[in-house]
């Protein structure tokens, strides 16, 4: 969903949030455009927020798969223990040939666009309550038509809880 820059974020559930909230300007690469990452941890699911801010004058796209489906069918987030192992990633994985212009998502100038995705089922999360972090590269383009000028701004990485 797009919402226009100038709305303020739904007041969320406080049961699980956790977010990087003022950390992402230590690590955003262009100011126009942000990735931030929010992980609520209730009902024994593991849920990641992307939001993606566009403070520019001219759209970007971002990966469909992250911006619009419930669902990944790749490893598209770095999730690692308390010790910094990458979890393994259990889900689905489907081959595909190099992306085109139709697996990007627009977002428009001055918006920002939000998808929830539940990761529970397709990384490897250990039993009993444990620690982990999550970070996303954010990538995106600036163009459509250039499909090989990805640029990137990451997000700044999530500490969360969770407990199967």
């Amino acid at each position: 969903m797009h919402v226009k820059r100038i709305l303020p974020l739904l007041a969320l559930a406080a049961g699980g949030l956790v977010s990087a909230i003022g950390t992402v300007g230590a690590v955003e690469k262009d100011p126009a455009v942000r990735h931030q990452l929010e992980v609520e941890t209730t009902e024994g699911k593991v849920r990641v927020r992307l939001i993606v801010e566009n403070h520019g004058e001219t759209t970007i796209y971002v990966p469909r798969e992250v911006a619009v489906e419930d669902e990944l069918t790749g490893r598209r987030f770095d999730v690692r223990d308390a010790k910094g192992t990458p979890l393994d990633y259990t889900g689905r994985m489907v081959k595909r040939s190099a992306l085109t212009a139709a697996d990007y998502q627009a977002v428009d100038p001055h918006t920002m666009h939000v998808n929830t995705i539940d990761i529970t089922p397709t990384y490897a999360f250990k039993q009993g309550r444990n620690s982990y972090e999550i970070r996303y590269d954010g990538p995106y383009l600036a163009d459509v038509a250039k499909l090989d000028a990805v640029s990137h701004s990451p997000a700044a990485p999530v500490k969360f809880s969770f407990g199967k």
